[in-house]
This record gives C-alpha cells, sequence and structure tokens, in this order.
C-alpha cells in the first residue's frame, strides 16, 4: 500500500540551521523539498570527490584482506594515479604490438645505421610496389627484394643520393624489431606492476565505501542547507513526513523550538512516494526496482496482484517442471553462498517462481521436455495438453485481470456515478473474451453474450462523465468507448502470448532431446557428444525463458494491466533526509 504523507514547514532562526538539519537527519524520516535549486562552489567540490571516490572503489577488487586509513582521499588520489599511468602503459603497448606486427616480416635492422648511410650519401628506402611498377624503376637504382605478399612486392630501394621515387617509401621505425620486442616486454612489466599495486590497494576498499557513505551524507546535508527557504534572520524547510511518523517531528519541534506547520498535501503538491506491504508481498520489490518503476502518490500500488499474476506468468512461460527444479537449485546455492546480503528478498521470490513452474511442468507433464516423458507418466491434466484449452485459458486468465483493474477502479471512483463506466467495461472486457474464443478458438459466440456488450457500451456511454447535459454526456460516453474498446480487445488477446512463449519453451526443448537421441551414448564419444548437446540446448532454453519472463510476463503487469488501472508510473521515489554518517568536515 501506498503511505499517507504530511506536508510539513520548519522554521528556525537562521543561526539554528545546523543544528536544526542534524535533529531532521537523526530522525531521518522528512523528505525534503528544496526550495532553492541546492547548488555551490562547496557542493561542487564535493561531488567532484564522490565521483573520484566511486570510480576508485569500482576499480578495486573484492578482498577478504580489509584495512582501514586515517587518509582515504589519499588513496583514492593513489589509485587513479595507477589507472591513468595503466591507461598510458595500456596505449603503449598497444602501438608497440602494432609496430612489431607492422615490420615483424622485415626483420630485425637498426633505423639508425641507414640514416648514417644518408650522410654518406647512400639512400636506402623501405617500399611496397606492384609488378606494374618495377617497369616504373628509374635508372641507376638498386632494388633488393625482401618478401612478397600476393602481387604486392616488399623491397629495399637503394639509390645513390636521393632519388625521386614513383612510389612512396615507408616511414622507418624509431627502433628495431629486437628493441621493439623488448620495450614490449618492459611495458608489460611496468603493466603487471601496476595491477600488483592496485590489488595491494584492495584491502582498503570496505574503509573506502565507509568514507563513500560519510561523503555522501555530507553532500546531502550540504544540499539540504543550501536548498533551504530564507527570510531574513529565519530559514525554513519544507518536505513530506509518512503519516505515522508526524509525531516524531512533533515532539522534536517541541524541545528544539522550532515552528511546525503540518498540513495535507495539495493537488499540485509532487509527493513522494511510499510503499509499504507485508513481508511476502515485498519480495516482490526486487521487479520494480529492476524496471525502475513507482507509482504516483495518487495512484494504487499493484505489488500483491503484480506478485500473483507474475507468479502464474512465470510458470506459464518456462511452463516446464525440470527447468523450474534447475532455477529453484540455482537459487537455494545463491541464497547459501550470499547468506549474509541484507535484502534476500529475490531468493524468496524465485523460490516462489520456480515453483510455480514445476507445478505447472506437473500439470502438463512437462521434465526438460514433453515427448520423451508421454510413454512413461501422464500429465495430471491431460487437457492442459491441447493448444485450444490452453489458449482459451490465457484469455480467461487476461480477462480476470483486466477486470480486476476495472473493479479497482470502480472502487476508487464510489460513489461517483462515474464507478458505473467500470462496470461497463468490465463487460466488454468479458464479452472480448467470448469473441475471443469464436474467433480464434471457432467456437458459436453466445446469444447471452450480446448483453454484454449492449449493456457495457450503454454504462459506458452514460457513465464515463455524466453531466445535466445529456447531449455533453452521450458525446464524451462514445468517444471513450471509440478510443478504448480495441485497446481493450487487443490487450485481451495479447494474454495469447502466455500460450506462444510456453509451447516454444517446450518445442524448443524437444527439439534439443530429439537431436541428441539420433547420436544415442553408443559409444564414449556419442555420448560426450549427447551430453553435450543436452546441457546446451536446455541451457539455452532456460536463458530464452528468462527473457521471455522479463519481456512478456513483466509486460501484462506494467502495460496492459497497469493501463486499464490508468497508471502512468509518475511517481518520485520516498528519500527520507537521513544521517549515514558525521556530517562534520563539509
Amino acid at each position: 500500500m501506498i503511505v499517507k504523507m504530511k506536508k510539513i514547514s520548519i522554521v528556525v532562526q537562521s543561526k539554528d540551521v545546523e543544528a536544526t538539519l542534524k535533529s531532521l537527519a537523526n530522525a531521518g524520516v522528512l523528505h525534503v523539498e528544496h526550495q532553492y535549486v541546492p547548488t555551490s562552489d562547496n557542493i561542487l567540490v564535493l561531488e567532484e570527490r564522490y565521483r573520484s571516490l566511486s570510480e576508485a572503489i569500482k576499480i578495486l577488487s573484492d578482498t577478504s584482506k580489509t584495512e582501514g586509513h586515517k587518509n582515504p582521499e589519499k588513496i583514492v588520489r593513489k589509485i587513479l594515479d595507477l589507472v591513468d599511468k595503466k591507461d598510458v602503459l595500456n596505449e603503449g603497448i598497444k602501438k608497440i604490438k602494432r609496430d612489431i606486427g607492422l615490420w615483424k616480416e622485415w626483420g630485425d635492422f637498426n633505423p639508425e645505421l641507414i640514416y648514417d648511410l644518408e650522410e654518406k650519401n647512400i639512400w636506402v628506402r623501405l617500399c611496397r610496389i606492384t609488378k606494374k611498377q618495377l617497369g616504373q624503376m628509374p635508372e641507376g637504382v638498386i632494388l633488393e627484394e625482401l618478401f612478397r605478399k600476393g602481387s604486392v612486392i616488399y623491397c629495399a630501394v637503394i639509390t645513390n643520393g636521393e632519388t625521386a621515387l614513383p612510389f612512396e617509401a615507408l616511414q622507418l621505425p624509431e627502433q628495431g624489431l629486437r628493441e621493439m620486442i623488448a620495450n614490449l616486454e618492459r611495458e608489460k612489466e611496468k603493466l603487471r606492476q601496476v595491477d600488483e599495486a592496485l590489488q595491494g590497494l584492495s584491502k582498503y576498499k570496505n574503509a573506502l565505501l565507509s568514507h563513500q557513505e560519510k561523503l555522501a551524507s555530507i553532500i546531502q546535508f550540504s544540499k539540504v542547507s543550501t536548498g533551504m527557504g530564507r527570510f531574513e534572520r529565519l530559514s525554513y524547510v519544507k518536505g513530506y513526513c509518512p503519516m505515522n511518523n508526524v509525531k516524531l517531528l512533533e515532539d522534536i519541534a517541541r524541545d528544539e523550538k522550532w515552528g511546525l506547520v503540518v498540513e495535507d498535501p495539495s493537488d499540485d503538491d509532487n509527493v513522494p512516494t511510499l510503499i509499504k506491504n507485508p513481508r511476502w508481498v515485498e519480495i516482490i520489490r526486487p521487479v520494480f526496482q529492476m524496471i525502475k518503476t513507482i507509482p504516483g502518490y495518487k495512484e494504487v500500488d499493484i505489488s500483491f496482484w503484480f506478485l500473483l499474476f507474475f507468479s502464474v506468468f512465470f510458470g506459464m512461460l518456462v511452463g516446464d517442471a525440470g527447468y523450474g527444479a534447475v532455477i529453484f537449485i540455482i537459487n537455494l546455492l545463491c541464497h547459501l553462498r550470499f547468506r549474509d546480503l541484507e535484502n534476500k528478498s529475490i531468493f524468496f521470490l524465485m523460490y516462489v517462481l520456480s515453483v510455480c513452474a514445476v507445478l505447472w511442468g506437473v500439470l502438463t507433464g512437462t521434465f526438460f521436455g514433453q515427448a520423451w516423458l508421454s510413454q512413461m507418466a501422464r500429465p495430471l491434466l491431460p487437457s492442459l495438453r491441447e493448444n485450444a484449452n490452453v489458449q482459451a485459458l490465457c484469455f480467461f486468465i487476461g480477462a480476470i485481470h483486466l477486470s480486476i483493474a476495472h473493479a479497482w477502479r470502480l472502487v476508487r471512483k464510489a460513489p461517483s456515478l462515474k464507478a458505473f463506466s467500470e462496470l461497463g467495461w468490465i463487460s466488454i472486457l468479458w464479452a472480448a473474451y467470448f469473441l475471443a474464443r469464436t474467433l480464434i478458438l471457432g467456437e458459436v459466440f453466445p446469444e447471452q453474450a450480446r448483453w454484454l456488450i449492449i449493456g457495457g457500451m450503454t454504462f459506458i456511454i452514460l457513465f464515463t462523465n455524466p453531466t445535466k447535459n445529456i447531449f455533453r454526456t452521450i458525446g464524451s460516453g462514445i468517444g471513450s468507448l471509440f478510443l478504448n474498446v480495441i485497446n481493450s480487445f487487443t490487450d485481451l488477446i495479447s494474454y495469447i502470448r502466455l500460450f506462444a512463449v510456453g509451447a516454444a519453451t517446450v518445442a524448443v526443448a524437444d527439439a534439443f532431446n530429439q537431436m541428441a537421441m539420433t547420436i544415442g551414448f553408443g559409444n564414449i564419444f556419442a555420448g560426450f557428444a549427447t551430453s553435450f548437446i543436452l546441457f546446451f540446448g536446455h541451457t539455452l532454453n532456460i536463458l530464452l525463458g528468462a527473457m521471455a519472463i522479463l519481456v512478456h510476463g513483466v509486460r501484462l503487469n506494467v502495460l496492459e494491466f497497469s493501463g486499464h488501472l490508468n497508471m502512468e508510473w509518475s511517481g518520485i521515489e520516498y528519500a527520507p533526509f537521513k544521517a549515514k554518517g558525521d556530517q562534520d568536515g563539509r
């Protein structure tokens, strides 16, 4: 559910600003709304330090050996200097490798000796020429062929004095091949030493992370201070606080002698969104964090319905008990490996999702494919092996899913007459359900369903925007009907993707099984090839299933369902001004 907020205004004397902000940070409940753009030279410097620190932390590898340091900024500078040095070395190594590749076939020679010959009026130039250019050679020129590549001749052209040539000579390298190779090894050794130095600094990673948290707190403190409103000798800060935390602010205001105003947010306020749910519903939060969607404060929290239907979609899209078991085991191993992780929601979510895949696989008799198992066991629900039945189930799930959205809107609109328009859309959705079964599955359209269309259209036309002017009411209703009726039908049809992707998963599994069995396990080589095909094929299929979840499972919730709820996902996350470290040292 979305937590109700109160708009908070705090007024203090300007001389008490720092103490006030420290108290607010310690309380950690006020989402601050800046009155002025929070920028200053000090903030810019702090943000640059933070960027450098973040860059340094990314470079360091994880290590079990940890150590503190009294001057983290010095470590950061050292890391970034080493990184700059590493970049220079890498560029130098690339250039040397290019030069070696260019001159390797010419052999080892000292360019300085060629320059010495020039001073004695003997010119030696290295050239690439074609057979046609051989006939254009001036008189008195000595050409020494060194090697050929296709039709190109690589040669040394020797002249007495600087004679003009009808082709271009190559620019000589700065050093000979042997010296290039030796230089390459020296640069590689320097690079190795830089890597060792960076590895040695990894022991300070935890110290830098701690410093990063402190620096972030200092930046936040500075921004809140800079963004405060000011009037003569008074300063004020505004923001939003969850309703159940208002008393905490009132107690602090009483003790600190603040001026405090608590009021309900207006329609024009940009209120942040804080979502709180039971722990078993909270496991879906990682999905919302991954797709970066936050409902607006005046919208609704769909976490429960998202979790419920996402679990169903996962089971149908993966659709294989074997795959579900593999996902469950991998998730269990990851859970054990990262047992110290503070937020374990993702693991519990994956347990639920993998069990759903196993259940659907058991119902349909699918375990690493279907064909091979048909001869040994029957599915619990043989009817789910029929494509038409699964398609009909998809349409039914879609009708239920979208009807819940409109029923929710009906409750939110009540007791307004506009709520009746949602009954109309629910009727249209179920009429679309029967129409889909008729058009796609070839069933007879029920006579009773016609009343769903008539009743639905009537409710939509009359109650979408009821006014005293009946003509305006009807016009508005007809406009809404024509704009959205086709979308309702296509949205319902789109749930057939659950069948299509699930069927594709089974088909791919069966194809790899059949391919592998044609080779068999007759000998060790055949057994190895068969095992590889099975492993590769089913691994690929699981990965494709994971992609299908992100594309289709999420889409049906975030677009179709949310669209019928008229959600815009326009929210900003509740981010309270909170003390994460010492704010001193700004």
